[in-house]
């Protein structure tokens, strides 16, 4: 009997968590896996053309002052930020990508050859379907602050009902193995035992998933901190030098301080107190960036290395719900488990509607 209520409270637990938050855990996990596939889906928005240019035989990459010079002289109403080498930015592909503010404030991402330096093409980002999915991911399309909460809880919210659905699931008289194989033919035994297994296999990831959601849109429930650490004010009121606005000696000082490492990103100055941020790749990782300030309005650039991001965020949080830091076997884990979301959700519903109508007649 006392087993009994146990399952009782579980099973109210788990259908409560699925009727609160399981539509979200559904658009959030639907949008997850569309973002897996995320260069064919810009490039089915833009062009695949502007997204994998051709490569010029013998011609290196140009610098990021080149790519940001001819994106302003093709698209003068963009105010640039930055830039970013091919793959090392917010959007995927083969091209080099200058972002800026396009009237009234939108942000507008120009696709630049990355050997000639020569625009392919202005993506409006804000008004795409790709931030749509990114918002909807991020934020079920609600506004920012609320959003994030919204998404926060719905992390805790799967976790929860995936421990509660284990707990249901896990078999009290046959043996254990036996459960991980559908034994029902048909009829709502044998979609029960499809729900059951399908969650099971994908237990551990999903997981996984919820756990470093959580970490990485409300870093400050856990304990962590955030994206972006802010600097001292005392720091930003009284630079050691003005910022300058000389985009070469930036990145000259830059490459001199760090001869190994590799531009692969650049954000200019905001203000005169504002400094070039330059992220750097190191040759033997892809995970770990450094970022740096460089200031040029001194006799000589002052190179400083900033936090930008936490190790733990850069190297684990980033990565393990990106791919579980298993590279594209596990994108494919994560795809799966982003369409297994949906799927359960509408399983789920379907048997509590069918048990309340059994009940009913």
């Amino acid at each position: 009997m006392r087993r009994l209520s146990a399952r009782r409270i579980w099973r109210a637990l788990h259908l409560s968590l699925a009727l609160t938050v399981g539509a979200g855990l559904a658009l959030i996990g639907a949008s997850g896996a569309l973002l897996v596939l995320k260069e064919p889906l810009v490039a089915l928005e833009v062009g695949r053309e502007i997204v994998k240019p051709p490569r010029i035989a013998g011609l290196p990459d140009a610098t990021a002052d080149r790519w940001i010079e001819r994106t302003s002289q093709r698209y003068p109403e963009l105010k640039v930020i930055g830039a970013n080498a091919p793959g090392a930015g917010f959007l995927p592909g083969d091209a080099a990508i200058v972002f800026g503010r396009l009237p009234p404030g939108d942000l507008g991402v120009v696709f630049v050859h990355p050997q000639s330096g020569e625009p392919l093409g202005l993506f409006a980002f804000d008004r795409s379907w790709f931030a749509a999915v990114v918002n909807l991911h991020r934020r079920l399309l609600l506004p920012n602050s609320l959003g994030t909460d919204v998404v926060g809880w719905c992390g805790i919210g799967l976790s929860l009902s995936l421990l509660s659905g284990a707990y249901l699931w896990w078999p009290r008289q046959r043996k254990w193995w036996r459960s991980f194989w559908i034994n029902a033919s048909s009829g709502r035994r044998n979609l029960i035992e499809w729900h059951g297994v399908s969650a099971a296999y994908l237990l551990a990831p999903m997981l996984v998933l919820a756990a470093t959601g959580v970490a990485l849109t409300k870093p400050q429930w856990l304990g962590l901190p955030g994206p972006a650490p802010a600097k001292p004010m005392a720091q930003a009121i009284a630079p050691a030098c003005a910022a300058g606005t000389d985009i070469l000696a930036a990145l000259a000082a830059t490459a001199q301080a760090h001869p190994t490492a590799h531009i692969v990103g650049i954000v200019l100055p905001r203000g005169p107190a504002g400094a070039y941020q330059i992220r750097l790749r190191s040759p033997t990782s892809s995970r770990n960036d450094l970022t740096v300030e460089v200031r040029t309005g001194c006799t000589t650039p002052l190179v400083e290395t900033v936090e930008a991001d936490s190790a733990l965020r850069r190297e684990w949080l980033n990565p393990l719900h990106a791919d579980m830091r298993l590279g594209i076997s596990g994108q494919a884990v994560v795809f799966l488990c982003g369409i297994a979301l949906p799927i359960l959700y509408v399983t789920g519903l379907w048997l509590w509607i069918g048990r309340r109508r059994k009940r009913a007649g």
